[in-house]
């Protein structure tokens, strides 16, 4: 069992990897790596404010890439029932 610096490490760690995945490359896991930084501070004793915004960070950039989806979807739907028009 690491002792209590170690475990303001994990909590560095997962809320530093949190908020770099959570802007760079796959959201979700922000959410998990903030949610796993918050644990570990809360089991510590510790501050959970990065853990925090990893966790929000990943929340805010999931919800983006989800409506991102929805509208390359509804786009990509519309510009092909449009593809046919004549100009009639």
């Amino acid at each position: 069992m690491p002792g209590p610096s170690g475990g303001k490490d994990l909590v560095l760690i997962y809320g530093i990897i949190g908020i770099v995945t959570a802007v760079a490359c796959c959201a979700p896991l922000g959410i998990l790596f903030g949610w796993l930084s918050m644990k570990e501070a809360r089991e510590r004793g510790g501050d959970q404010t990065l853990g925090k915004v990893a966790f929000w960070l990943g929340i805010v950039f999931t919800a983006l890439q989800v409506i991102g989806v929805i509208l390359a979807c509804a786009a990509g739907a519309f510009s092909g029932s449009m593809s046919n028009h004549r100009g009639y």
